[in-house]
């Protein structure tokens, strides 16, 4: 499944947020790799079908996203968000079967092939031990995992993260870089919008670079994400002594 943009752009009032935009991705793994305010969360929202009223053009599959339905949408992606999601309560477990709700029949209830998946899931991500539990109680890296096993409960065809490394210490990220390969094999592609840039190199097969709403470069993330593309994208100048890993 690929995606296309021609021509992109959107304003909020007056102030344009993306400028021309056009591209396509159909490679694994996709990151958007730009300074905070650059457009890459507004650009993600777009393409799930969460902001709309854009200029321009966007085909999934060759299909126009103003003509595909929004539950056939939430079939196609599903968005896992940076900001604070409330828990009320629920427990690991239900909090991933929501993920099925595109999915219920007429009276809502989950099938028998509903739970098969949500167990699936649960040992894909070693949550057994937590599915009971209360998601009040989980750390910020469990809450991600969480957030990121209900993505997958809707068996879409990509997952879009925004940011997934804020507010995770070094021991998460390397436990999130583990989930990426998890979802890889789950046969779900990514597309990933950070700032973060070793992340993004390490786990992304291309990568968009995007700044004040217009894109930079885009290409295979091991030739794009260079010395000379960081420093005009961050506006910053590259010391000798450091490096891109």
């Amino acid at each position: 499944m690929s995606i296309k943009a021609d021509k992109l752009n959107f304003k909020y009032n007056s102030n344009e947020i993306l400028k021309s935009i056009s591209f396509e991705f159909d490679s694994q793994s996709t990151g958007l790799l730009g300074p905070n305010g650059s457009g890459k969360t507004t650009l993600i929202k777009i393409i799930c079908g969460l902001l709309s009223h854009l200029d321009g053009n966007l085909f999934i599959n060759d299909n126009n996203i103003n003509k595909i339905k929004s539950k056939n949408l939430s079939k196609i992606f599903a968005f896992v968000s940076q900001d604070y999601e409330p828990t009320y309560g629920f427990t690991v477990r239900e909090t991933i079967e929501m993920g099925r709700y595109p999915y219920l029949g007429t009276f809502g209830f989950l099938t028998k092939r509903d739970s098969e998946i949500v167990d699936e899931i649960i040992e894909l991500l070693n949550l057994s031990a937590l599915q009971n539990n209360s998601t009040d109680n989980l750390s910020s890296g469990e809450k991600q995992k969480v957030r990121i096993a209900r993505a997958l409960a809707q068996k879409p065809e990509y997952i879009i993260l925004d940011e997934p490394t804020s507010n995770l210490d070094l021991s998460n990220k390397i436990i999130l870089v583990e989930i990426m390969k998890q979802i890889a094999k789950f046969g779900t592609k990514t597309i990933i919008a950070s700032h973060d840039l070793n992340f993004i190199k390490q786990i992304t097969n291309d990568c968009l670079m995007i700044k004040d709403g217009y894109v930079l470069n885009f290409g295979p993330s091991n030739k794009v994400i260079n010395k000379k593309n960081i420093e005009n994208l961050f506006d910053l100048e590259i010391l000798p002594t450091w490096s891109i890993t």
